[in-house]
C-alpha cells in the first residue's frame, strides 16, 4: 500500500515531514520571512511564520532574501 500525503494547504497541516519542509521553504522564499515547522500531534506537522527563536520549532527555515531589509531600503530611498 502506498502512503499518500494528507495535507490541508490552507491551514498548513500535513502528515509528512518532508512535505512540511518543502512548504516552509516555498513560503519563506515567497514572503521573505522565516517559517518554522512545529509538531502538531502524533505524526502531524504545522508550518507557520515565526518571530524570534521559538523553543517549540522543530526546524526554522530562513529565506535567501529579507522582506524587512528590502522594505527598509525602499523607505530609505524614498526619504532621500
Amino acid at each position: 500500500m502506498t502512503h499518500t500525503t494528507n495535507c490541508r494547504r490552507r491551514s498548513s497541516f500535513t502528515d509528512d515531514a518532508a512535505h512540511a519542509l518543502r512548504m516552509a521553504e516555498e513560503r519563506a522564499e515567497i514572503a521573505g520571512r522565516r517559517y518554522g515547522i512545529f509538531s502538531a500531534g502524533l505524526g502531524r506537522y504545522r508550518v507557520a511564520r515565526v518571530a524570534g527563536n521559538p523553543a517549540g520549532a522543530l526546524e526554522i527555515v530562513t529565506p535567501s532574501w529579507s522582506y524587512d531589509a528590502e522594505y527598509r531600503a525602499q523607505k530609505a530611498g524614498e526619504a532621500a
